[in-house]
């Protein structure tokens, strides 16, 4: 277990210094580009994340959880991979104009024509940081992953400043992606994984089939409501919706920044030992929820301040779709260990059809409520979240054999926890009187009592995770120390 939390603690600082980058250049983006730009950028980005998801067929998730890997395997799945990128990048280039057409934005041409520079990098990319993975080198993909933030923000940021607008982001998203290929070949010398094979093909596809499948339904799921939205609203909307999902996404992204990389290679390692992983689990959840239920309900609170810090006030438009997103978030707590979880015990062919019901309802609901406007589009999201949340628990429960009353234990802590930093949160905005829109100092008054609340929390309930920050505190000191002297 030593191996996977320093695995995670790699990971996640490598992800962390990624969205320091992110940040970064969010602050500096969100000035130099209007909304419409964004909106481009993110139907753009979802139709190319559709074609990504069709890839899965060669893809990593292959790599990580086979029991025994051969030479041979590896080689299969990088000449397949290879094969459905080069039928993807065809086809992406053949649709760009019904695209352009259907949406209405001739912008999406340029775009998709350059950001698709990057797709070609994929085959090698994911090989090897699969590879990496398995062997929870995250070190070395932390690198990589800072490195290429940067050359992404850099490249945007300069080419923004010189008035490419959306195009920008194109080009930051193409050379990060190619960047990226460039490094991981360098920390990978052994190049024979990239032989043309085809020998173990019905192996990679039976894999590869179930996987892109879940896949194309996760990607539908996270594209459908901009892909609906813009083309029913516009530009400007999607992006108001894409960048206030975004921030609420950040509180999970922060928490999970480790979760996502280390929770597959750590459970199938779990299982190729003999064990069962339902304790790790449950473990997971607990930690999870102790950490991103008292952050997002800090960020209803805060929702006005954090768009006008990050964004500016031409994204004033976000805060009540941010408020609305936070609160729906609240539900997606099991949606991050369904994948790894599922795949690692072996059930790779149920992962698709979990999602294939609130896929179907999704699109049904948003249907119904674009045309309503964004903040229908929003609320549309308490009618998914929840249901698609309750799926994934009833799915996993039924392999890991956990009870009901042992998810309630878990989450219970979680949940008193997230009320002590809610009630010091409310009691500095009460205390000086409700304001619809709160000051800067404020702010930062009512996030030092949620900090202290959720502390306070976590030591009342005697919770594990209290005793995780204690123990990488005392790591990180000794650390210090010994490099000081």
């Amino acid at each position: 277990m030593t191996g996977i939390r320093r695995a995670f603690v790699l990971a996640s600082l490598g992800r962390y210094m990624m969205m320091v980058v992110n940040l970064a250049a969010t602050l500096i983006m969100a000035r130099l580009l209007a909304p419409a730009d964004y909106g481009v950028a993110v139907l753009g980005g979802s139709a190319l994340a559709l074609a990504e998801a069709i890839r899965a067929l060669g893809g990593g998730a292959y790599l990580v959880q086979r029991k025994d890997l051969t030479p041979e395997q590896i080689r299969t799945n990088f000449t397949i991979s290879l094969i459905a990128t080069a039928v993807l990048v065809a086809a992406v280039l053949t649709l760009v104009r019904p695209l352009t057409e259907f949406f209405g934005r001739p912008e999406l041409k340029p775009y998709l024509q350059v950001a698709v520079l990057g797709f070609v990098a994929g085959p090698i990319t994911y090989q090897i940081s699969a590879l990496m993975s398995r062997s929870l080198d995250f070190g070395r993909i932390a690198l990589v992953t800072t490195a290429c933030a940067v050359i992404n923000a850099g490249t945007g940021i300069f080419l923004a400043l010189q008035g490419w607008g959306y195009m920008s982001l194109a080009w930051g998203t193409a050379v990060s992606a190619l960047a990226a290929m460039v490094f991981y070949l360098h920390f990978w010398r052994d190049w024979s994984i990239f032989r043309p094979r085809l020998t173990e093909w019905r192996d990679v596809i039976r894999f590869g089939v179930h996987d892109s499948a879940f896949g194309m339904l996760s990607q539908i799921a996270e594209a459908a409501p901009y892909l609906i939205v813009g083309r029913v609203l516009d530009a400007s909307s999607v992006g108001l919706l894409q960048r206030a999902l975004l921030l609420a996404l950040f509180p999970e992204r922060v928490i999970l920044a480790g979760v996502g990389a280390v929770a597959l290679p750590a459970f199938s390692r779990l299982v190729r030992e003999g064990n069962r992983p339902k304790a790790a689990y449950l473990n997971v959840l607990g930690l999870i929820t102790a950490a991103q239920w008292p952050a997002l309900v800090t960020l209803i609170l805060l929702a006005e301040p954090v768009v006008y810090v990050l964004l500016g006030s031409q994204w004033q438009g976000a805060v009540p779709l941010l408020r609305i997103f936070a609160g729906t978030l609240l539900f997606s707590f099991p949606m991050a260990l369904h994948y790894p979880t599922l795949v690692a015990i072996g059930r790779i062919r149920i992962v698709p059809i979990t999602l294939l019901a609130p896929t179907a309802a999704m699109i049904g609901i948003l249907a119904f409520a674009a045309p309503l406007g964004s903040e229908a589009v929003a609320l549309s999201a308490f009618a998914i979240v929840p249901f698609s949340g309750l799926l994934s628990l009833a799915v996993v429960r039924h392999f890991l054999k956990f009870s009901w009353l042992e998810l309630v234990v878990v989450l219970a802590r979680s949940a008193v926890i997230t009320m002590a930093c809610a009630l010091c949160s409310l009691a500095a905005v009460m205390a000086t009187g409700w304001h619809e829109k709160m000051s800067i100092p404020l702010a930062m008054v009512v996030g030092v009592l949620a900090i202290a609340g959720w502390i306070g929390g976590m030591w009342v309930v005697h919770h594990p995770l209290l005793q995780e920050i204690a123990q990488l505190w005392t790591k990180l000191r000794s650390r210090i120390v010994t490099l000081v002297r």
